[in-house]
């Protein structure tokens, strides 16, 4: 049987789609991309790639292989769970991906616990914007929380909130009660507006013929827009003192926008301890 490497090698290929996009992900050079592969088909005598386009196809060979592959490496990956379980081991290190719209005091408890069960676990806490998908797809992330406006076949799902954004903008402003406001009214303020983290995917909710600032995070944006710089649609979690005391008011002309929120993993990845504590902390 060949080195499981050199199988790992192929399916993180096949799921980026080039040698070089590979080479990166690995943090190998591309020869040793190649050395893996090579040695795969020349063990089993068959060609995994065709080398005819100008990226890597499976050929009908590869992909009835490649459905083993990822049978066998996800096989490997429960046993070593299992082993480590078994130890009384635990991860030493777990990404996890919290979308920006997401409340982070609701799980401060979390970690807490986390930092008492697990005090050698180092947490890596990653708030993304409109990234979370990529994240964990690409594997930068071990669970994410985040919107999911649709479903991916490759991930587990589980919802745990849902997230109202109205659009909002300053009383400070002459719209005062916020209602009729046409698009030619509010073209006369620019959009405040989050910039995605994922340079792939696109800023979503965005008015067009309207000026446009562009910032990196929630408070920010409250900030500028509760000032009178801007509107734009905010987390009603985050300004329900703002709007009680009316210092923003809804422009219900925008209409209303709810966020589904999941903790979402990969079906092909097996959870450790930290893992499965923070999966099943929600319920």
């Amino acid at each position: 049987m060949v080195n499981l490497e050199h199988l790992q090698v192929i399916e993180v290929i096949c799921r980026e789609g080039s040698f070089q996009k590979a080479s990166e992900k690995l943090h190998k050079v591309r020869s040793a991309v190649s050395y893996s592969v090579k040695q795969v088909e020349s063990h089993y005598d068959l060609k995994i790639f065709t080398r005819d386009t100008y990226r890597p196809q499976l050929t009908p060979e590869g992909k009835v292989l490649m459905v083993q592959i990822r049978r066998l490496l996800h096989q490997a990956s429960e046993f070593d769970t299992f082993v480590n379980q078994m130890k009384g081991d635990h991860e030493t290190e777990l990404r996890l991906g919290v979308g920006s719209l997401f409340p982070i005091e609701k799980i401060t408890d979390l970690l807490i616990e986390l930092k008492r069960d697990f005090p050698n676990t180092t947490i890596h806490l990653e708030i993304e914007v409109a990234s979370g998908e990529r994240l964990l797809m690409a594997e930068e992330v071990d669970i994410g929380i985040y919107g999911v406006p649709s479903r991916n076949s490759a991930i587990d799902y589980k919802q745990i909130d849902v997230i109202d954004l109205p659009s909002v903008i300053s009383s400070k402003l002459p719209l005062k009660d916020g209602k009729d406001v046409s698009e030619t009214d509010l073209a006369v303020y620019p959009q405040v507006i989050i910039k995605s983290s994922d340079r792939q995917s696109p800023d979503a909710d965005i008015m067009d013929d309207v000026a446009k600032w562009y910032v990196t995070d929630q408070t920010t944006k409250k900030i500028l827009i509760t000032s009178g710089l801007g509107w734009g649609r905010l987390p009603r979690h985050l300004i329900e003192k703002e709007l009680k005391n009316d210092e923003l008011i809804c422009l219900t002309n925008q209409g209303d926008l709810t966020l589904p929120i999941y903790i979402s993993k990969l079906k092909n990845r097996v959870m450790g301890p930290v893992a499965l504590k923070i999966w099943d902390h929600f319920l």
